[in-house]
């Protein structure tokens, strides 16, 4: 890990500039922008498991959620590259990765909640990092949307003109992302009440309120889109607002218990 912790940071901080002046030149992606993230996501990979297997994956604390779903926005970000309607702020989420990594790593594995033997709270916890991830990367291309109506509504499309991608293809993989993520969402709710004693117990009943009061946001959002075929700003914010509560649901309470609390 002593080795892998620099390599993995630079190539992370490596994919951003690429990225980044790919964006900016409005060139075309070129084989680096494949290679180099996939090598930082790989390496991200194996620190991350030896860092829980140095523990014998008995503990959870905030930075190992965090680089869980720094990784899989990295992956879901690698794999969205060549695509239309492609994100704006992958760079950023390169960043937030080599980030997450290097807190993970300087924090200690036997740090955080104990994980009982229990299969079933591993599914829960892997099913709800998961959803979060998918509901994140909405959240991002929700504020690309923002940002490309403001744009349009201020005729400022020159920036980024060569990169930006037409306003309905970002809109149609916005709602496939929400409604994969909402759908991730109820399951992992469920397994919650499926294999964990107690939801509303103390110390879990913010988390459950607060997953539920965000999955309802979300559900009226694509019923809205779905069904009365509404569109628009008021949609696009009701969601941010939705991932604002599902981030306080779920790092909010391993910030209070594993950071204020160990004080």
């Amino acid at each position: 890990m002593t080795l892998l912790l620099p390599i993995n940071l630079v190539l992370y901080v490596l994919s951003a500039v690429l990225l980044w002046r790919s964006l900016a030149r409005t060139t075309s992606a070129s084989w680096l922008l494949l290679i180099v993230p996939l090598a930082a996501i790989v390496t991200h990979a194996i620190v991350l498991w030896d860092y829980l297997n140095a523990d014998h994956f008995d503990h959870l604390n905030i930075t190992t959620s965090l680089s869980t779903v720094a990784l899989l926005l990295a992956a879901f970000t690698l794999m969205r590259s060549r695509r239309a309607g492609g994100l704006l702020l992958s760079p950023i989420i390169y960043v937030f990765a080599a980030v997450s990594v290097l807190l993970m790593v300087l924090s200690p594995a036997n740090w955080g909640a104990q994980l009982s033997e229990a299969h079933g709270l591993v599914v829960h916890i892997i099913l709800s990092l998961i959803a979060y991830a998918v509901l994140s990367l909405a959240t991002l291309y929700a504020i690309q949307l923002l940002y490309l109506n403001y744009l349009l509504k201020h005729h400022r499309t020159h920036a980024f003109t060569g990169y930006l991608p037409p306003l309905m293809t970002v809109e149609r993989y916005f709602f496939r992302l929400l409604s994969t993520g909402t759908a991730l969402l109820l399951i992992a709710i469920i397994s919650g009440f499926v294999f964990l004693n107690d939801m509303f117990a103390q110390g879990q009943s913010h988390k459950t309120i607060l997953s539920l009061i965000a999955f309802t946001l979300y559900v009226i959002v694509l019923y809205m889109h779905g069904v009365k075929r509404a569109r628009g700003r008021a949609l696009v914010i009701t969601s941010v607002i939705a991932s604002i509560i599902l981030s306080l649901a779920y790092f909010g309470s391993r910030f209070v218990k594993d950071i204020l609390l160990s004080l």
